[in-house]
């Protein structure tokens, strides 16, 4: 895979696929562009399909950047390829990327699909997120320990029971392991920025097709913050994957990807 050094001198880890209209994948915390790998083989049929690994994560290098030095490096990525326009799909934390990397070029992006994916991480008494923040400080010192298995016992949580059960959580394991682990340094960053960032005044200036994904059992984004972005949102559609966790893409594979075609294509 092909490794971009841009201005500040990270080393991008990226790939590009497929011919077609653009298509920038975004991933979360502790994931990297590999984690598209299904949605990659669906789409680089008909479309040209960019993913990235964000600093710390898969391949790139890392130092420590906020979410908005962050969406300036992609933008210096996409310049650097010449793709524009573009459609974003991100997931998790890589939706606040996408949030901001839209501020940097609103004129650019056609399309933004997020799944599992708030403008605010945390919970407040305005704002019914899933993530308390005594939650996130505990997880923050849990990877100072037995980082490996700790980061399992974290991807596990995102997941429901049955969506273990199923054959392919098999596929998604050996999907991860053959990615190095991301940064511990890096995790513990980005769970500062999630405790930090908020965007959702973001929302009503993002006037291009929205999509939001979300599993129905998913404890990060549940219905009720859902709810709200719904009020705030403009020019967006809701899809709940029902039983599904925060990774629905993951394990119910054919129904999201025909979720995100349908979007794409409308």
């Amino acid at each position: 895979m092909p490794t971009l050094r841009t201005q500040r001198g990270l080393d991008w880890n990226y790939q590009v696929s497929g011919q077609g209209e653009s298509i920038v994948m975004i991933h979360g915390l502790g994931a990297s562009g590999h984690i598209w790998q299904a949605q990659k083989d669906f789409l680089d049929t008909d479309f040209q399909v960019l993913t990235i690994d964000l600093p710390g994560h898969g391949r790139s290098g890392w130092m420590p950047l906020s979410v908005n030095e962050i969406a300036a490096d992609i933008r210096e990525i996409l310049n650097y390829l010449e793709i524009a326009p573009f459609s974003m799909v991100a997931s998790s934390m890589g939706g606040l990327v996408a949030w901001e990397l839209f501020r940097l070029m609103p004129h650019e992006v056609m399309r933004i699909s997020m799944v599992g994916s708030i403008p605010k991480f945390t919970r407040s008494p305005d704002y019914p997120a899933g993530l308390d923040l005594e939650k996130i400080h505990t997880l923050s010192r849990q990877f100072d320990g037995d980082y490996a298995a700790m980061l399992d016992i974290f991807f596990r949580s995102l997941f429901t029971m049955k969506e273990r059960q199923n054959p392919s959580f098999k596929q998604v394991k050996d999907l991860r392991e053959q990615e190095p682990l991301p940064k511990r340094e890096a995790l513990k960053h980005y769970l500062e920025l999630l405790e930090k960032t908020d965007l959702r005044d973001r929302l009503a200036s993002i006037i291009c097709p929205l999509q939001f994904v979300t599993g129905s059992e998913d404890y990060i984004c549940p219905r009720s913050v859902m709810d709200w972005v719904a009020e705030h949102a403009y020019n967006a559609r809701f899809d709940f994957m029902e039983g599904c966790g925060h990774l629905p893409f993951l394990v119910e594979t054919k129904e999201y990807n025909r979720l995100l075609e349908d979007f794409l294509l409308n």
